[in-house]
């Protein structure tokens, strides 16, 4: 893959930096709220297992279908000859069989296969699909479709996903639709991503959002050619958390690379600092024992205070005692507020007894003073 010009302004995935926040387009729960642009999407291009599946179907007729359908009451069989069939039926007439689906009860299981619907029906007619769902769906079902439209649009047109999806009226699942195109037409298309971008200042404020889920998405086919391109950008634009964001991108595929990296290619400065509290945040949840050893290669003060904030407020997750007695060790770094805050509050939450009993053995000073008003807050309640 050639080289984005830097020139290009660079996109990396809308994710906010810090406590892991760089995972794009995330699908909801059916009974979370509606929406969210944080987390990255797995995407794979070219034909699916399903679509090489569905190669030889034999046609169904609808009509004939939805007879056999309406005569059947019992409503778990009638599934059943539904499911036997939904291929064919969706690849005959996608509007059909979602009509028919969307007038079943209501049900966890008519959500699923009408999402597997209209997956399919947008492997051939993306716009199609999006018109469906926008029509019918809403809050996180609406919000789940348009992200697995947007994707299958993007790898067969990234452009004109593009420019369907931003001529919507603004909404909070369109947005996440249209990040999600841009991650995945950058995985493939970066320089035709970026420029796109560049070259449409209707996208106002949405622009930084596009190019971190851009960046992102290049990242993950072409790391180096991404943060390279990102650390200049960043330079650019003086965000250096767009950089560190598409550092964190590569991170999660290659800790070890990345970290390296870094040190061996950013200088220090705000980049370099807010790319090591990232990878923080990932030496945490991969291995703190990894991450705490790669503490000692930054430079000592605000780069090694934000990598050991956010390692020690991460770690606190899944071994709160391990990452309290660790932070309370470490004299000659300054843990942010926010991250003390955290690991007590962890701590607190996992074993009150054993917090306690940290919490009155540590030593006067910043550090105790304020585990004790997290402490407090907890027995106020």
């Amino acid at each position: 893959m050639k080289p984005v010009p830097l020139a290009i302004v660079i996109v990396t995935i809308a994710l906010g930096s810090g406590a892991g926040g760089y995972l794009l387009g995330t699908r909801k729960s059916a009974g979370d709220p509606p929406l969210s642009q944080n987390g990255i999407v797995a995407h794979t291009a070219g034909n699916s297992p399903e679509t090489v599946k569905r190669a030889g179907l034999q046609a169904v007729v609808p009509r004939d279908l939805r007879a056999r359908l309406d005569g059947e009451k019992n409503p778990l069989l009638r599934f059943k000859l539904a499911l036997q069939n939904l291929d064919a039926w969706v690849a005959k007439d996608p509007k059909d069989a979602l009509s028919w689906l969307a007038s079943q009860q209501p049900s966890d299981r008519r959500d699923d296969i009408i999402r597997r619907a209209l997956n399919q029906y947008s492997e051939t007619d993306a716009k199609g699909a999006a018109d469906w769902a926008l029509k019918n769906l809403s809050g996180a079902d609406l919000n789940n479709s348009l992200i697995a439209i947007a994707d299958n649009w993007a790898q067969a047109s990234g452009r004109e996903a593009a420019a369907w999806f931003l001529g919507l009226p603004v909404t909070i699942e369109r947005d996440g639709a249209v990040e999600n195109i841009f991650f995945s037409w950058a995985s493939n298309e970066p320089a035709a991503a970026l420029e796109y971008i560049a070259a449409n200042p209707s996208i106002g404020d949405l622009a930084s959002t596009l190019r971190r889920a851009a960046l992102a998405g290049w990242a993950k086919s072409d790391p180096e050619g991404a943060v390279t391109a990102s650390l200049a950008l960043s330079k650019t634009n003086n965000d250096p958390g767009q950089f560190a964001n598409t550092l964190a991108n590569w991170a999660t595929m290659n800790l070890e690379g990345s970290s390296q990296w870094l040190l061996a290619n950013v200088q220090p400065g705000t980049e370099r600092t807010a790319a090591a509290g990232e990878l923080g945040t990932i030496f945490a949840s991969q291995s703190p024992d990894a991450g705490v050893a790669w503490l000692e290669k930054l430079n000592a003060g605000a780069e090694r205070d934000a990598a050991a904030s956010s390692l020690a407020a991460g770690w606190s997750t899944s071994a709160p005692a391990a990452a309290a007695t660790w932070a309370a060790s470490q004299t000659a770094m300054t843990f942010s507020p926010e991250a003390i805050s955290e690991i007590a509050h962890n701590f607190l939450m996992k074993d009150p007894a054993a917090f306690q009993a940290w919490r009155t053995a540590l030593p006067d000073g910043p550090l105790k003073t304020q585990v004790s008003q997290v402490g407090k807050v907890a027995e106020d309640k």
